[in-house]
């Protein structure tokens, strides 16, 4: 009788052989959580590692371009343009001078405008270089409506490559298309041509403003030129995916984000390109900016929470949004980027800040 009560019961070992696998369920999931948590840390910093080889390949190349820039364009020293018997087309390299460098408040292509005119609120200017551009070289510009302007991709991240992509898929196109048939920013060259309003000239400050603009901050600007009649086919026919209108229903901002827009302005977080008294200009270019959807194409089309907001940068803010059924974007809040004074770049791109651009 006594062996029999000291013998534990069945429900005492069920129960101590349900503990003992819950524990060792528990340790092996926190085990598989770590395992996770240290192969996402370590594809997140091979990502960052590898976009900043490539900012710092881009500058290295860029410096090297720079020092083989001569007084004048070098072209090689002959005539005929190609070989008649072969028909082997030669090669002329150009070397550009920048006539000016844009200032926006893009400072990431995302969340930069796909084509200016779907944002017309959005603001910058061109800073002339007068050393290559003197201000005479725009005068009479400002009687124009609208010029265009030939820039640089310089923030690809593809400038190591030695294959060039000869298609590419735009993010509405239901295919791969050829390079020179979108307007990717990768191309033979890396040269893009944008259609822009011109806003004003200030000759002091040597800086043509312009809006509806889709240049990332810093862009190296080639040329200028009006846009005139003709520019303007009356026939003009594209592809139904470029006229495609998936643009979200609406975009609205809660009294928070209302506010915090009004405090940044007041601090000249947007500065020099919108101001306090600027603030309906500001919220509009924002409402333009979300309503094209900046997200990654595969996140298009899905919901998102207050808890898990999206965020796109804005000048020197992050905003923060979500999106809500039937395309409903509701902008939540914004805040200050969280930056020192030695940090003037954001993913190679330089913020647009009050005094970083003279």
């Amino acid at each position: 009788m006594t062996a029999m009560k000291d013998a534990p019961s069945s429900a005492v070992i069920a129960a101590s052989l349900a503990l003992a696998t819950i524990a060792a369920y528990k340790y092996h999931e926190k085990k598989l959580k770590d395992v996770t948590q240290k192969l996402t840390n370590l594809r997140d910093a091979e990502r960052k590692g590898r976009i900043k080889a490539e900012i710092n390949l881009r500058q290295v190349i860029k410096y090297e371009d720079d020092k083989r820039v001569s007084a004048s364009n070098a072209f090689y020293a002959q005539d005929d343009m190609s070989d008649n018997k072969t028909g082997k087309v030669e090669e002329k390299p150009m070397f550009l001078r920048c006539v000016g460098t844009i200032v926006s408040p893009f400072t990431k292509r995302m969340g930069t405008p796909r084509q200016g005119a779907l944002a017309p609120h959005a603001r910058g200017y061109i800073q002339m270089n007068p050393n290559v551009a003197p201000m005479e070289t725009i005068s009479g510009i400002d009687l124009f409506s609208h010029a265009w302007v030939i820039f640089c991709f310089h923030a690809n991240t593809d400038c190591q490559s030695t294959s060039m992509k000869t298609k590419v898929k735009p993010p509405r196109a239901p295919h791969k298309v050829g390079s020179m048939a979108t307007r990717s920013p990768h191309r033979p060259n890396n040269i893009g041509l944008s259609l822009v309003k011109i806003t004003g000239v200030d000759e002091k400050k040597k800086r043509l403003y312009i809006a509806a603009l889709d240049l990332v901050n810093g862009t190296p600007v080639y040329d200028v030129k009006p846009v005139v009649p003709w520019d303007c086919p009356n026939n003009l026919v594209v592809p139904s995916w470029v006229s495609q209108d998936d643009a979200l229903s609406t975009v609205s901002f809660t009294k928070e984000a209302g506010d915090n827009l009004e405090y940044l302005l007041k601090r000249k977080k947007l500065a020099p390109l919108y101001t306090v008294k600027d603030f309906d200009d500001a919220k509009e270019a924002i409402k333009e900016i979300l309503s094209q959807d900046p997200r990654a194409a595969k996140k298009r089309g899905k919901l998102s929470t207050m808890t898990e907001p999206y965020k796109v940068t804005f000048g020197s803010i992050e905003l923060k949004f979500i999106v809500e059924e039937q395309g409903k974007v509701d902008v939540i809040g914004m805040a200050e980027l969280e930056i020192d004074d030695s940090t003037v770049f954001v993913d190679g791109i330089p913020l647009a800040r009050e005094g970083t651009m003279a």
